[in-house]
């Protein structure tokens, strides 16, 4: 029998066995492939693939330091504002500039010195980037205030005249509390503005506010003590907010009814002026006690007294209420307001 034939079995069978080892190889390496989600011959692909949307994505996303460099020097206006802004030379914000555009292909700038001039490209992408960091900014200065922060929007006249001088009660009284103050003529609006609270001027009734009186206006006259007596003859001192208040005091008290010779902005200033001996000012008394007591200022109120409708108050919405420091800075406003005021002195004549 030819050797080829007496060997054929046994070489069959190592066939079929090392046939029978590949194809448990090969169902392993599928099993691993589709658990992979893979296929046999296409990792590579994807891997390469992956590789590919990795790069694209690392050369379309521009630095947060570039972006934020751009703002600064749209809003500024110059590299050099900028570079004030962010703490770094010019020459840094320019190489910070150059990167962006550079990674985004574009030209941002038509000039760049002595003042900048965008392209239409660099004016659509500093107006939505002004606005990003703005929210941004928002958002950081919200989580970084304290719980025992209470915001509040007053008046600057209220505030300097009234509040200040007694604002070392309330802290002896509420150590863990901190005000945080702002001041302006334009009413906040407390639904979607970050403050807690507010001291408003007028005649109450604000909607959706929970509203609480801490005075009707009193106006009365005012000057420096040794200007008294000649008071029909010193200059008339103004507040540019209050224009009323002098005719209605005048008349009651039998005064000409004089154009003024300086307008201040508010009547703080003008109730400084008055103090200075510049002038003879009206304003409302309750806010110019402390200074009658110590002889700083001297008065001529009318009697009876002239009693404005408008007042001050302190609002907030109704939920704002929940927050203790925020009642306990209402119920000491309530308590500062209750003190009677320094005796008035009547009118001459």
């Amino acid at each position: 029998m030819p050797p080829a034939h007496r060997n054929g079995p046994s070489t069959w069978h190592g066939s079929l066995a090392t046939w029978r080892g590949s194809l448990a190889t090969w169902r392993g390496s599928l099993a691993g492939a589709a658990g992979d989600g893979f296929w046999p011959g296409q990792r590579g692909d994807a891997t390469e693939k992956a590789a590919r949307d990795h790069e694209v994505l690392s050369i379309a996303a521009p630095s947060l330091r570039a972006l934020k460099a751009f703002a600064e020097t749209v809003r500024a206006g110059s590299l050099t504002g900028a570079a004030a802004v962010l703490h770094i030379t010019p020459s840094a914000v320019s190489h910070l500039l150059r990167q962006l555009e550079d990674t985004l292909g574009v030209t941002l700038f038509a000039e760049r010195a002595p003042r900048i001039r965008l392209t239409e490209g660099g004016e659509t992408l500093g107006r939505r980037l002004a606005a990003a960091f703005d929210t941004i900014d928002g958002a950081i200065a919200e989580v970084r205030h304290r719980a025992s922060d209470i915001r509040v929007s007053t008046l600057s006249s209220f505030l300097s005249l009234w509040l200040l001088p007694r604002f070392g009660r309330f802290q002896a009284r509420h150590p863990n509390t901190r005000l945080l103050f702002s001041t302006g003529m334009r009413p906040v609006d407390l639904a979607t503005e970050p403050f807690e609270c507010a001291i408003r001027w007028g005649t109450g009734g604000w909607a959706g506010l929970d509203c609480t009186l801490l005075f009707r206006d009193r106006p009365v006259l005012v000057a420096n003590p040794r200007l008294l007596d000649s008071i029909a003859t010193v200059p008339r001192l103004a507040a540019g907010s209050r224009p009323e208040d002098w005719p209605l005091v005048a008349a009651a008290l039998g005064l000409p009814d004089t154009p003024p010779a300086l307008t201040f902005e508010t009547r703080a200033q003008a109730v400084q002026a008055a103090v200075a001996g510049m002038g003879a000012a009206v304003v409302d008394r309750n806010l110019v006690t402390g200074l009658l007591a110590d002889g700083l200022l001297a008065e001529l109120a009318p009697e009876p007294p002239v009693l404005a409708p408008q007042g001050h108050w302190f609002v907030c919405p109704p939920n704002r209420l929940r927050i203790p420091q925020v009642r306990a800075l209402r119920d000491w406003l309530v308590s500062e307001a209750s003190v009677l005021p320094v005796q008035a002195r009547p009118a001459i004549g």
